[in-house]
């Protein structure tokens, strides 16, 4: 077991990849001097979610709200209801005593002395309500993916039943006391496939009808495969960057105009969802094959023997720790995370795997040093290379169905698909490649000496569109020699290497990138 206060002797090792300014030549241009400065917010509603009322209870006077107000803003009810006994004035202020019971929708719209929004609002009075969780974007399921729901509001036991099931669905792990189930929807799925889904409260009476959208599941094919490759889990959920958004990566998102500046709760807008989890999806579309598996995640005739899958792994099974002396152990995977960088222009470390280090060990929360792949820095990077028109203009409701799209391999809508795509891929491929040359240096592997074009493991690479990255052919048979290694209990480098793991130092390799111009 490593004492921790042997960290802080760890010497650390600068090894840089740098995107230089051409395309040869050992001139780069200068790294940029920051992230800048978002653009100006837009008049954005940023109230998601309306307080329950009972009828004959005076109401929990809610104030909505927006951000991006240019002089006076009015609120008004653009279309829809609020129910009897509420009102709505024009300070944006929901007040009064409901007298019905029922779902209202409705929607707020907010004017001030440049523009206008609106936001589809709902306030329930007396009904029994169902959270949904595990689902993939509001009202969306995956084929074969549970979802799980949970009632709130009940008076005796909730039962789930099926009114429609046009994908052939089923229900599992039903508790009609604790009002909650989860839903499997089946292999009948796309664009018009719904299943309609009842939640009915024995005490009262009252039912909540649930509609969920199934859709072809895209991720199918990244799924951890425990005891014959390594597990390498991509999480975008850290926040070590000072900012108002859930984590590091989503913030990023805004910088490339992949979410509303706007939209700062947890969740976001539908939009917001879809643009995250395409940028996800493409992300590991394009990170696998550069270990010689498919673009789906699925082996491959060459396929390395490590899989990135799309979720975390779940009960049983542990990332693996600094300190952790089960080596090989089939139950634990290794983590690279999107994070933030405090440096201008690093824009990613990884702890080195070498003869002094077994571990793989590049969680953010495992040591003192900024760990990971520094989003923050790379988007700045690929908007001027890519010439990226969306920071002045970002995804929004009319960008769902080119999102959806794009998620669902679907053939395109029109729309701002074909710029969503271009830009997503742009970002994807810096964010795949950072992440496989770190992973590499992880695995064991040193910069390729003398550089060759296009190699992942160069001191020196190009960030932009006329770039390829790919392992060397020595690369591969070392990496075919390190894989599996922690994810299996026999074989691998890292099981094979340490028989009697203890206190070592850690190389730590940190990563640069510069724009580049190229031609498309």
């Amino acid at each position: 077991m490593r004492h921790p206060s042997l960290r802080a002797l760890r010497p650390l090792f600068p090894v840089l990849l740098l995107a230089l300014a051409g395309c040869g030549g050992g001139g780069g241009g200068p790294a940029p001097s920051g992230t800048p400065a978002p653009p100006p917010q837009a008049l954005t509603i940023t109230t998601s979610s309306m307080p329950a009322g009972s009828v004959g209870s005076s109401y929990a006077s809610t104030q909505l709200q927006a951000v991006g107000v240019q002089g006076q803003a009015v609120w008004s009810v653009d279309s829809g209801t609020l129910p009897d006994g509420l009102t709505l004035d024009t300070s944006g202020m929901v007040t009064g005593t409901p007298t019905e019971t029922g779902a209202f929708a409705f929607v707020a719209r907010v004017d001030d002395d440049a523009a206008m929004d609106t936001r589809n609002l709902m306030v329930s009075v007396d009904v029994l309500g169902v959270t949904i969780t595990g689902g993939v974007t509001i009202d969306d399921a995956w084929s074969g993916r549970p979802v799980s729901f949970e009632a709130s509001g009940q008076v005796g036991s909730v039962t789930y039943s099926a009114t429609d099931n046009q994908s052939g669905g089923s229900f599992t792990a039903s508790n009609p006391i604790a009002g909650t189930a989860s839903w499997t929807p089946g292999a009948t799925a796309g664009a018009g496939i719904a299943d309609t889904l009842l939640a009915s409260d024995t005490g009262s009476g009252k039912t909540f009808t649930i509609v969920l959208t199934v859709m072809p599941h895209p991720a199918e094919g990244h799924v951890a495969a425990f005891g014959s490759s390594d597990v390498w889990y991509i999480d975008p959920t850290p926040k070590l960057g000072s900012h108002a958004y859930a984590s590091d990566f989503h913030a990023a998102l805004v910088t490339a105009g992949f979410r509303d500046p706007g939209s700062t709760d947890a969740a976001g807008s539908e939009a917001d969802q879809l643009a995250a989890l395409y940028i996800r999806l493409e992300t590991l579309r394009q990170l696998n094959p550069m270990f010689l598996r498919n673009a789906d995640g699925t082996p491959g005739a060459s396929g390395l023997a490590i899989t990135f899958p799309l979720d975390e792994p779940g009960a049983g099974y542990t990332k693996a720790d600094p300190a952790d002396s089960v080596l090989g152990s089939p139950t634990r995977y290794s983590v690279m995370s999107y994070t933030t960088g405090s440096q201008s222009g690093v824009i990613g470390t990884a702890f080195l795997d070498n003869s002094s280090n077994g571990w793989h060990e590049n969680d953010t929360t495992a040591g003192s040093f900024e760990l990971g792949v520094f989003a923050n820095q790379i988007v700045p990077i690929v908007n001027s290379s890519y010439s990226n028109p969306l920071p002045g203009n970002p995804v929004g409701a009319s960008d769902v169905p080119a999102l959806e799209a794009l998620v669902y391999g679907l053939a395109s809508p029109g729309g701002r698909y074909n710029t969503l795509q271009s830009q997503g891929r742009g970002l994807a491929k810096a964010l795949a490649g950072t992440i496989a040359h770190e992973v590499g240096h992880s695995l064991g592997l040193s910069h390729t000496s003398p550089p060759q074009s296009g190699s992942i493991m160069n001191p020196s690479a190009v960030i932009g569109p006329g770039t390829t990255y790919a392992f060397t052919s020595e690369d591969v048979t070392q990496l075919q020699g390190a894989l599996p290694g922690l994810g299996k209990s026999t074989g691998g480098q890292t099981a094979a290497k340490f028989s009697s793991p203890g206190p070592k130092p850690t190389e730590v390799c940190r990563c640069r990138g510069c724009a580049a111009k190229h031609g498309r």
